[in-house]
Order: C-alpha cells, then structure tokens, then sequence
C-alpha cells in the first residue's frame, strides 16, 4: 500500500482476488476506523479497492458508488489515490462491457501514474489498456507495459512480467 504513514492496517494485503466477497468483508471491518483515522489517502484508496471488490462480485452500482463517494476525498496533493481511483472506474467500465467507456480512465490513469512516478500502476494502466484498446493498438500497450516492468526497480512494477509475457503470447 502506498499511502501516507499510517498505522492503520494494509488493506492490500487483505486481498484475495478468488473470493472477493470476503475481501469486501475484510474491507468492510476496516472501513469505520479508517474515515476516522483522518487519513484521506488511506481512506480514499481503501474506497477504491472496496470499489473494485464489489466490481468484481458484479456489483458496479455500488461500487460505482463507492467510488462517488471516495471522489469528494481525492485531490491533486492524493497523487496515488487519483491513480487508483481512475484505475478502478476504469475496470468497473471494463468488467461491465463497456470497454470503450473504460478506455480514458486507463489512460488517464497511465497519464498520472507516471507523473507520480509509480511504476507499477503505471504498468497496471498499460496493462488495461491493452485490453480495451482495439486490436491494432493491443500490442502496442503490451510492449509498453512490458518495457516498463523489465528496467522498473519497483517490484510491484516487476511482479507484472510473467502475466505481461503471457498476454503478449496470446497477442502474437
């Protein structure tokens, strides 16, 4: 988690993308202490995360919602709550069909993550967009993506190799 300090639990680490509702759940325990906590961009990418738990349970009213409400708490100061908030509505758009309404969220979300300097969100953009770019541009963000990961120092860009090197198999 990339927030600011905080002794507030990594809520990243509570993930487990095969069972998103516990996640939520595990989200969810959290959540009271972390508005209180006064910590906008821990509760801010927390939403964010709760947002892409429901997306992934098919609930995108709702975690649209989730992200409504985390909208009001990301400024420009938030640099990696802005990222990963454009990422999120990006994949609710992307996961309910909508690829082409996705599109500038991923963007955007390239856009600003390389300006925070965060390489692994950055790779996570590149990443989507390859999915819902059209098939003349797929490659294109694949290699991007990949060329990042590959000279990134940032593990979290490079835990993105093997699934990049494999999207591009596909691709070719």
């Amino acid at each position: 988690m990339d927030t600011q300090e905080t002794d507030q639990p990594d809520f990243d680490a509570l993930w487990d993308y095969n069972d998103p509702g516990a996640t939520e759940q595990r989200f969810r325990a959290i959540l009271a202490q972390a508005e209180q906590s006064g910590n906008r961009d821990y509760y801010a990418q927390l939403l964010t995360q709760l947002a892409r738990a429901l997306g992934l349970q098919r609930r995108f009213a709702e975690a649209h919602a989730t992200l409504d409400a985390a909208t009001t708490l990301v400024s420009p100061d938030l640099a990696l709550a802005r990222v990963r908030h454009t990422l999120e509505r990006g994949r609710l758009f992307n996961s309910a069909g909508e690829p082409d309404a996705a599109r500038p969220f991923f963007q955007a979300a390239w856009e600003a993550a390389q300006a925070a300097g965060d390489d692994g969100y950055a790779v996570d953009a590149a990443h989507m967009l390859g999915i819902v770019s059209p098939p003349a541009e797929k490659l294109a963000w694949e290699q991007r993506a990949l060329a990042l990961a590959e000279i990134s120092p940032q593990p979290r860009a490079r835990k993105w190799l093997a699934s990049l090197y494999n999207n591009m198999g596909w691709s070719y």
